[in-house]
Formats: C-alpha cells, sequence, structure tokens
C-alpha cells in the first residue's frame, strides 16, 4: 500500500496487520468456534481434579458428571460442525468404551491451531494436507 493512503471500509476500522476474512473462511471459522465451545466443555473436565458438569437433558433428566460421553450423548448440539465432534465422541465411547473426551478433546486443539493458520492466510485444504502428513510421517516412526 502506498505511503499516506488509508484502507477503506472495514479494513480502515481494524488495526494495522488484522484482515478481515469473508466467505469460505468466515464460515470456516465460524465452524472451528462452535467446535471449540463443544471441545471447551469437555476439556474442563478431564483429569483428577476435572470439573462436573449438570446437563439437564431434553426429557428434563438432570445428570452431573464428569463422563465426556454423558454429556456429549445428552447435550443437544445444532451446530452440523459440533455435531461432527459429538459423532466422534460416540463412535470412539462405542468402539472402545473409553476416549471420547480425548476425542473431542483432541479435535478441538486441532481446530484452534487450525483456525489460527487459517488466520494467517493458509486455506483449509492445505491444512488438512499438513495433519495428514503429520499422520503418515507419526505412524512410520
Amino acid at each position: 500500500m502506498a505511503f499516506g493512503m488509508q484502507p477503506y471500509g472495514i479494513l480502515g476500522m481494524l488495526k494495522e496487520g488484522y484482515k478481515h476474512l469473508s466467505g469460505l473462511d468466515e464460515a470456516v471459522i465460524k465452524n472451528i468456534e462452535a467446535c471449540k465451545q463443544l471441545s471447551m466443555i469437555t476439556r474442563t473436565s478431564l483429569g483428577p481434579n476435572g470439573m462436573n458438569k449438570m446437563v439437564i437433558n431434553h426429557l428434563d433428566k438432570l445428570f452431573v458428571t464428569n463422563d465426556a460421553a454423558t454429556i456429549v450423548n445428552e447435550l443437544e448440539v445444532q451446530h452440523p460442525a459440533a455435531k461432527l465432534l459429538v459423532l466422534a465422541g460416540k463412535a470412539q465411547q462405542a468402539e472402545i468404551g473409553d476416549g471420547a473426551n480425548l476425542t473431542v478433546s483432541f479435535a478441538g486443539e486441532l481446530l484452534l491451531n487450525a483456525e489460527e493458520l487459517i488466520r494467517m492466510g493458509l486455506h483449509p485444504s492445505e491444512i488438512i494436507i499438513g495433519y495428514t502428513k503429520a499422520i503418515i510421517r507419526q505412524s512410520v516412526s
């Protein structure tokens, strides 16, 4: 940008160095945000000092638990991307019998890092390629 020229529109309102996302990037960021919120709910239940959650399901039944499988089973998640995380947690629980919390929390962390990369300008498909290479490299080691 030439010296002295002020950006116009929404870019003129943002601090220098910030970008305004629109279209695909904005949709991806909103999906990531929904998944991060679900991940935050389960993540705080991890470990010996994990907090209990009070969940009231659609039948007005009260659950007080720190078991992520119960939490994801009883929550009524409306957001499509967050529903995928719920399904992943349920699948892990059904297949192995444990690890729903790890599944949802780990996915949330991967998405948190992906969000940062998207804000830096990487395309989601490039991030997926990177994560796939990391999986392959980890399984070879």
